[in-house]
């Protein structure tokens, strides 16, 4: 089980992610990375990757996988342009098969085709 951030690039994602143990506390949330220093640090060495950051950060549809211990439950967070098959291959991607985990949505979320205010 691993929480952190995701991108879905294409048909392909993006995933910076870490165990559940190894992730970093924030408030009631235990969480890891953020999308605009991964976006930042990431040197691409693959099609997808190049692609990924021939655009800003926002610009392709992303979220986010916490861990709520008190819970007991994950949240994965999502941008409303992801199908319900790019929510389960989310899942799969962060071994939460089988956990509780509840998806929602959240204005934070939004990729270049869904911010009616997006520009580059």
């Amino acid at each position: 089980m691993k929480v952190g951030i995701y991108f879905k690039v294409s048909e392909g994602f993006l995933i910076d992610a870490v165990p559940v143990d190894a992730g970093e506390a924030y408030g009631e949330a235990v969480g890891h990375s953020g999308h605009y220093d991964f976006h930042e640090n990431l040197c691409p060495s693959e099609s997808l990757e190049r692609r990924f950051k021939a655009h800003d950060y926002d610009y392709y549809p992303r979220g986010r996988v916490v861990y709520f211990p008190e819970r007991k439950v994950f949240t994965l967070y999502f941008d409303p342009c992801l199908t319900p098959d790019d929510i389960s291959q989310v899942k799969i991607l962060f071994g939460l098969e089988g956990q509780a985990v509840e998806v929602a949505d959240d204005e934070h979320y939004r990729c270049a085709k869904c911010n009616k205010h997006y520009c580059e």
